[in-house]
């Protein structure tokens, strides 16, 4: 995903298959069910340290935080194909979660 990417993104807001979260969650959960939904539906992005007011609040990540969300969406069943990605926006770190569109829906 490239800058301008984002920034279309972050111009269109959060929508049926784009969902911001402020900060990475203590509860990896609410990570996870964001992704299965995109699986189940039509795919999506989730961009974790935007404000769902379309601001770029960035995150602190580091390898344990790294370590806990590839964890968490390896528990989803069937396996999905999720394309974690960190990009620096406007001075800020954001991690975008990519999912498709699941053959066999989680």
């Amino acid at each position: 995903m490239t800058q301008k990417e984002i920034q279309l993104i972050l111009q269109q807001g959060e929508g049926y298959n784009i969902e911001f979260k402020r900060d990475i969650p203590s509860k990896l959960r609410e990570l996870t069910e964001e992704i299965c939904a995109f699986a189940n539906a039509a795919g999506g992005i989730l961009l974790v340290g935007v404000n769902d007011n379309n601001t770029i609040r960035g995150v602190q990540i580091n390898n344990t935080s790294r370590s806990r969300i590839q964890d968490a969406i390896n528990t989803i069943q069937p396996k999905l194909d999720v394309k974690i990605s960190e990009h620096t926006v406007e001075g800020k770190i954001i991690i975008s979660l990519e999912c498709k569109s699941g053959n066999q829906k989680p």
